[in-house]
């Protein structure tokens, strides 16, 4: 059986925008990064919302 990966970016007091809507708010560091990347590195699919990939599709 497959393993699901949920990942949720959120604020400590649950939110993912600020209130002007922007995410720009979780810049993460080298580690966090670092620790990401190994999380998802072995991941065959990733499922996004509207929103998100909108803003990653470049």
């Amino acid at each position: 059986m497959a393993k699901l990966i949920y990942m949720f970016n959120v604020s400590l007091d649950g939110y993912i925008a600020d209130a002007d809507g922007n995410f720009d708010w979780a810049v993460p560091d080298e580690e966090c990064c670092s620790f990401i990347n190994d999380v998802l590195r072995p991941v065959g699919i990733y499922l996004y919302g509207r929103r998100l990939y909108d803003m990653m599709a470049v």
